[in-house]
């Protein structure tokens, strides 16, 4: 039996919004295979790392390392605009991810030093 394309993108979309809590119309994911693909990861990651954590209105899963640099060049290649921000604890360009979060990699720490630290954080409203 094979299964199409986009039975398994709906296959992968049910499971996501299972595992997450998230139904599929609050998800505003890009419902691109390979952006499924990298929420997937990054939330997997998350669990893996104790990247989850809980919040008033829902969870947030916070993915590092190799899987936030895939994802924040994944952003890139998809032309999602940068956003460069200063924050108290160090200077970051930010990648969007449409309606559920963002991608970043920190380029200056809180005392001017360059760094490059990534991650990513992804919102499930509850």
């Amino acid at each position: 039996m094979k299964i199409s394309e986009k039975h398994l993108l709906l296959i992968l979309i049910i499971i996501l919004s299972i595992v997450t809590g998230a139904t599929v119309s609050n998800a505003q994911i890009s419902i691109r295979p390979d952006a499924l693909k990298f929420y997937s990861h990054c939330i997997g990651n998350a669990k893996d790392r104790n990247g989850v954590f809980f919040l008033d209105r829902g969870t947030m899963y916070r993915c590092r390392d190799d899987i936030a640099v895939s994802y924040f060049n994944y952003l890139g290649r998809v032309r999602v605009q940068d956003k460069r921000v200063i924050e108290p604890n160090g200077v970051f360009i930010y990648r969007y991810i449409a309606g559920v979060g963002k991608c970043w990699n920190m380029i200056e720490d809180q005392t001017g030093a360059s760094v490059s630290i990534y991650g990513c954080d992804i919102y499930v409203e509850m």
